[in-house]
């Protein structure tokens, strides 16, 4: 069986954690998009799934604002995971694969998945929304962001520092669709520019949804 392409992007981000947490941990530009699902968790007891948390922004931002949440830092990079807890002393965190998430329940109130789509092909895509959505409780929301761009640019790209990653491109209203597909519903969509720091200029999107039937 050949290696899942994916491996060499989950390596990539093993190898520069700390490099990248020193780039990005830091970055304001989605506070306002994190504050909005601050918003919408429960007033009591809210558990926040944090997916592909890389050194825990999102984590971060909802510990200050909700000190009292129960927070789960998911990621398939030991050394991501080791940076948020360096950052985040006392997160709880767990490895895993993002198209696996089989040894978690559905219990969560809110839910992150920020820039972790853009690294599976279309296929793998669908079956972590599909993952996504059966761990969210229903009437629980979902704060999505991606990289957004032509699907003929997808394949193998060099990262800043020389290493090879898988980038997918698709458009909003794909992700969009997808997400409908798997009983998400109030979809409230952004575009928005890639941050003035990032290693290439993109068009981001931030969708804001909720899981409108029981999964």
């Amino acid at each position: 069986m050949s290696q899942d392409y994916n491996a060499e992007s989950v390596a990539c981000f093993d190898k520069h954690a700390q490099r990248y947490a020193e780039k990005y941990f830091e970055l304001h530009d989605y506070d306002r998009h994190y504050q909005a699902l601050v918003d919408r968790l429960p007033a009591k007891a809210p558990r926040l799934l944090d997916l592909a948390c890389g050194p825990g922004n999102v984590a971060a931002f909802v510990r200050r604002c909700r000190p009292e949440a129960d927070i789960l830092c998911v990621d398939q990079s030991a050394a991501m995971l080791a940076t948020a807890r360096q950052r985040l002393p006392g997160i709880t965190t767990h490895q895993a694969d993002c198209r696996d998430l089989s040894a978690l329940s559905p219990c969560f109130d809110a839910l992150a998945f920020c820039f972790g789509l853009s690294y599976f092909n279309d296929d793998d895509a669908r079956q972590v929304l599909a993952e996504l959505a059966r761990l969210l409780r229903a009437g629980g929301h979902l704060l999505l962001s991606s990289i957004t761009g032509d699907p003929a640019d997808s394949g193998v790209q060099l990262s800043s520092s020389g290493d090879r990653v898988h980038l997918f491109y698709r458009q909003p209203e794909t992700i969009a669709s997808w997400l409908a597909a798997v009983g998400f519903g109030d979809l409230e969509l952004e575009r928005l520019p890639s941050p003035a720091n990032a290693s290439q200029a993109t068009v981001d999107v931030v969708i804001l949804a909720r899981r409108i039937d029981s999964p």
